[in-house]
């Protein structure tokens, strides 16, 4: 049933990508296809231009031209051009020009109809931005002589001439610009909004100054791509005052770039995006100045502005380089590429408008940024991912890190497990592997499994230690009290949500029995949980390879012939064939030595060699502790130094002289007393604050040195062996 359901899914799924793309198809086409016979009229928008035989005059000469044309002439020179009307004007038709910054009068039959001047606007500058300039003609003015006059300002730039009827004149002005007004409309609201959200989540995203800083620089390139557009005139209820926020907006488009690269670059190199910003910042000051003090027109000024943007863009780029030979662009690869983009889009922008003075503005600008938000997009995602599998990471690596803590916690309580909670989480991994293909264990799977079998033993937590460390046969009652290890374990882990079920299970059934003959339920068979069954094989495995106080570890033909016995009955068979077979091909080995724990490089552990020599202690006639919790921590301690890779060295310093039990108790208080005084004092003199002293009892003292050179070793050992009473002293 589960296989038909996600059959019919994909099925579906692929439906619907077929339906998207037959829709884009029938969209296009619906564009751009031309044979419309049969749809409803939409009327007509033609017109036509007015571009042949006119006759340009200057300075006393005349010439005949064709629009559209750059008359090479001098500041404040009048030109003026002439032509005839058609014949075939009827009432309602219009003419239209654009003036560009040039002051532009047309006359008919030599009266002035219309006038586009710096006197002809209250608080116009002297350079007028450029505006399509619209003349009405009535049927009347067939064949009438036209005549425009122009006062050149910048350049000598004599533009096309259109004849419609009414507004018809605009509409192939508006077709053309339509889209990049548009473009720009959209990127301004996609600003506001990218503005408004990096505020709202400042203090929860780390990039959300820089999304800031590209949400004002959006809002900024719009205003000025509008404010540059050809239906301002459209736009604007008083397109006039474009040239204001036309200039404004465009100097500010380089600090506001300086602003969001820097971000993007994580500050590395703020101190020289910060003078680039100054610079900007300066300029745009000191040309308002000059326009204020009537020195010099924004116009004019503006080319200062330009050449410190440039200075920019080429900042960046250098910004970008050292990235990429540092490697450290994989920080904001995806961005860097629309950066990239961008700056080359800016930067033909900013070329076209000195090269192509018929440039429709915005058009780089547009594609520049719309290819810097795509990748603006794209690396949030990236980083997005990249924080919430870092956040993942160390949240894991936390739980690791707390698992491996509580798991040494256990094994230094535990004077006979030395690092067998740590070596059981190994085997189980070992064997979750040869076990992935047949029952389905993902890596994370098997990870999981790895912990779950570090934690098994918990519960030994609240064991007592006088139980828990008896070096003999447990009572009844003992034996009672350390099987609650296994439920008092799972207990602890109730707290923790669903996702860690198998933790529970294998921490509470994995000394359940194959036979229903464990602990604590007597579950059986396969109602043993899985992985229960897999840690109890791991687990009775690191017990036979390693050293009791009461054994030796068993050898690995012992070992393999146990689990064959215990096959069915201890342990599950299915599981128990794999086991062995991996015994057989030396994949599982003992991470022990002469059944003594390991480091990584087969090196027996200093903690190891420190048990072991505590259990030779407590079998002997000195085996009595005056405290073993002091002891049991200096195991625990030695263990985490051992894993940072801190060295330790640990002495333990007896008094040799041979005495009977008659001298001994004829032997003065005093002499023990000097003898007690005479180790101390060698020792406190080579104490430091992180070394550890412990008297084991009257005759054993217990030295843990931390970090020490060599030399101050073996002068420590040196001056204990030549101590007034004779001493036995060992190293470990």
């Amino acid at each position: 049933m589960a296989k038909a359901e996600t059959a019919i899914e994909k099925v579906l799924q692929w439906f619907a990508y077929g339906m998207l793309i037959l829709t884009a198809v029938i969209v296009v086409i619906s564009l751009f296809d031309k044979k419309t016979d049969g749809e409803a009229s939409i009327g007509t928008f033609d017109s036509y231009t007015l571009t042949e035989d006119w006759v340009l005059e200057r300075n006393g000469e005349s010439e005949s031209i064709n629009l559209p044309m750059i008359v090479d002439a001098e500041k404040g020179e009048i030109l003026v051009i002439k032509n005839t009307l058609p014949a075939d004007l009827s009432d309602g038709s219009s003419l239209m020009i654009r003036a560009s910054m040039e002051d532009t009068y047309v006359y008919i039959n030599g009266e002035l109809r219309e006038r586009y001047a710096s006197e002809s606007i209250d608080h116009m500058t002297y350079y007028l931005p450029s505006a399509y300039v619209v003349v009405g003609l009535p049927k009347e003015d067939s064949e009438a002589e036209i005549e425009i006059h122009f006062r050149v300002k910048s350049q000598g730039r004599l533009n096309s001439i259109s004849l419609g009827y009414g507004n018809n004149v605009w509409f192939d002005i508006i077709r053309k610009n339509l889209p990049v007004d548009a473009v720009a409309f959209l990127v301004f609201v996609l600003g506001v909004i990218l503005v408004v959200v990096a505020q709202a989540v400042k203090n929860i995203m780390e990039n959300a100054r820089a999304s800031f800083c590209l949400g004002l620089l959006m809002i900024d390139m719009a205003i000025w791509i509008i404010s540059e557009s050809n239906l301002r005139q459209i736009i604007f209820a008083k397109p006039s005052m474009a040239q204001y926020y036309a200039y404004f907006s465009v100097e500010m488009i380089g600090l506001l770039a300086a602003g969001y690269f820097d971000e993007v670059q994580h500050r590395k190199y703020h101190r020289r995006t910060l003078t680039v910003e100054i610079l900007i910042a300066g300029q745009l000051l000191i040309n308002i100045i000059l326009k204020l003090a009537g020195v010099m027109e924004l116009y004019r000024s503006l080319m200062f502005s330009h050449i410190w943007m440039v200075l920019g863009f080429l900042v960046e780029v250098a910004g970008i380089v050292s990235d990429i030979r540092s490697g450290q662009i994989r920080q904001y690869k995806a961005t860097a590429m629309g950066m990239l983009g961008f700056l080359l889009m800016a930067m033909l922008e900013l070329v076209t408008f000195y090269i192509d003075r018929f440039h429709v503005f915005g058009v780089f600008v547009c594609i520049g940024l719309v290819i810097l938000m795509v990748a603006t997009l794209i690396q949030v995602l990236i980083d997005q991912v990249n924080t919430a599998q870092e956040r993942e990471r160390r949240q894991r690596q936390m739980t690791v890190n707390t698992i491996e803590i509580i798991a040494g916690a256990i094994d230094a309580k535990d004077a006979y497990t030395g690092g067998h909670s740590e070596r059981v989480g190994q085997y189980v991994e070992i064997l979750a592997r040869a076990m992935a293909a047949e029952y389905h264990f993902t890596e994370r799977d098997i990870m999981r499994i790895h912990y779950i079998g570090i934690m098994h033993d918990i519960g030994k937590i609240s064991v007592a230690d006088n139980v828990l460390n008896k070096t003999g046969q447990l009572t009844d009652e003992e034996f009672s009290m350390m099987k609650t290890h296994v439920d008092i374990g799972a207990e602890l882990m109730e707290s923790m949500d669903e996702s860690v079920e198998e933790l529970i299970d294998g921490i509470r059934y994995h000394h359940e029995r194959y036979d229903g003959k464990g602990y604590p339920e007597g579950l059986s068979g396969t109602d043993i949980p899985l992985i229960a069954r897999m840690i109890s094989l791991a687990d009775c495995y690191d017990v036979m390879t390693s050293n009791r106080v009461y054994r030796k570890r068993l050898s690995d033909r012992e070992v393999r012939d146990e689990f064959i016995r215990c096959s069915g009955t201890q342990f599950d068979p299915v599981l128990t064939e794999i086991f062995v077979r991996l015994l057989d091909s030396k994949v599982l080995k003992p991470h022990t030595m002469n059944g003594m724990a390991t480091s990584e490089e087969g090196v027996v552990l200093k903690s190891e060699l420190l048990d072991n020599y505590l259990h030779k202690i407590a079998l002997s006639e000195d085996g009595t502790a005056n405290n073993m919790a002091h002891v049991r921590m200096l195991c625990y301690i030695l263990k985490l130094k051992e894993k940072k890779g801190e060295r330790v060295d640990v002495f333990f310093a007896k008094e040799t002289e041979n005495r009977g039990s008659d001298d001994r108790e004829k032997a003065s208080n005093n002499r023990e007393k000097n003898t007690c005084q005479n180790m101390e004092e060698i020792i406190r003199a080579h104490l430091k604050k992180q070394d550890m002293n412990i008297q084991y009892n009257e005759h054993i003292r217990i030295v843990a040195m931390f970090n020490r050179k060599d030399e101050e070793i073996e002068r420590f050992a040196a001056d204990l062996r030549a101590a007034p009473v004779q001493l036995d002293v060992r190293r470990i």
